[in-house]
């Protein structure tokens, strides 16, 4: 049986009861033995999210972006009102080869609700088809293709930001720097959420303090098919090898403790903050990468969406975003 530990500040190290019998839950049935092709995983991607509810948003309407190698399915979730809001341009998870907009659908709307902002979200092109720098490429065209279309969006055109979780937070990223660099369409506030910021190698999994055993992630080989021969230290493949962050949007970064993942993501926050970018860091205690999906099955997930939701908000109805 495990006994959680005191951290230092006296909280109790491990995830909380209801949350920890959700996980385990979640791991009792693991994915097929053996080698599955991109198109098997991505089915069983696709079918690991539909499960989750999708909270009702006032308006949600499917669009369709011009993107540099042909059209892009988004979607467009927004809260009633007269007056344009702001909005959050989001590219989700998925490794870059797996996941669209239908799959997604819960999260976003999840976080439609917890900001009360807009969100559009976008499907970009995947690998191994459309390899690096295809999805970035896809990512910068769509913030300058939203904010460009704002206005018949009912959304504000000055206050449209980048969003991003997991590989999708690597594309937020990387797409700021390009726009940064262009000084054009740049969004004025960038949130990562458990983002893949450094590609240079592949990190280790942390001790588990539950005792749980997760099924190999497949990293590895997919990022392979996302770059190939691609030099890994270029900043449009690893945002936190940018020399010089300034200049970039404020920054909300969100976490998760048990991520291999957040040893990266502290570091990006403190490479924008040693740079004068400002950066709010939410430490998903006691969570795993993945969370954004699982507010309805227990209370530290809903808490976490909810803080990222209250961030945003904040962070986009202020004077200077």
């Amino acid at each position: 049986m495990h006994i959680p530990e005191d951290r230092a500040d006296g909280s109790v190290m491990g995830r909380d009861p209801d949350y920890l019998a959700f996980m385990r839950r979640r791991l009792a049935s693991p994915p097929p033995a053996g080698r599955r092709t991109i198109e098997e995983i991505r089915r069983e991607h696709a079918a690991d999210l539909a499960p989750l509810p999708r909270p009702a948003v006032a308006v949600v309407q499917d669009l369709t972006l011009d993107g540099p190698g042909g059209p892009l399915p988004a979607r467009l979730y927004r809260p009633s009102a007269d007056s344009p809001v702001p909005a959050m341009v989001y590219f989700h998870g998925g490794g870059w080869a797996l996941g669209d907009v239908d799959s997604y659908d819960p999260v976003v709307r999840a976080l439609a609700v917890a900001s009360g902002v807009g969100w559009v979200s976008v499907d970009y092109r995947r690998p191994p088809e459309h390899p690096f720098p295809a999805p970035v490429d896809d990512a910068v065209a769509a913030i300058a293709q939203v904010t460009a279309r704002a206005g018949d969006l009912g959304l504000d055109p000055a206050r449209i930001g980048a969003a991003g979780d997991s590989a999708g937070g690597q594309l937020a990223a990387s797409a700021a720097l390009r726009l940064r660099d262009a000084r054009a369409a740049a969004p004025v506030l960038q949130l990562l959420v458990y983002p893949a910021v450094d590609l240079r190698e592949i990190p280790p999994d942390p001790p588990d303090p539950d005792g749980l055993e997760f099924s190999p992630s497949g990293l590895a080989r997919i990022v392979r098919l996302y770059l190939g021969d691609t030099d890994r230290t270029r900043p449009e493949v690893s945002p936190l090898m940018d020399p010089d962050p300034a200049g970039l949007p404020p920054t909300i970064i969100a976490t998760a403790e048990y991520d291999k993942l957040r040893p990266q993501a502290e570091q990006y926050a403190r490479h924008l903050r040693a740079a004068g970018v400002p950066t709010t860091l939410i430490t998903g205690t006691g969570l795993d990468h993945g969370f954004l999906g699982w507010g309805s099955y227990a209370r530290r997930p809903a808490e976490a969406v909810a803080q990222i939701g209250t961030a945003v908000r904040h962070a986009l109805h202020s004077p200077t975003p």
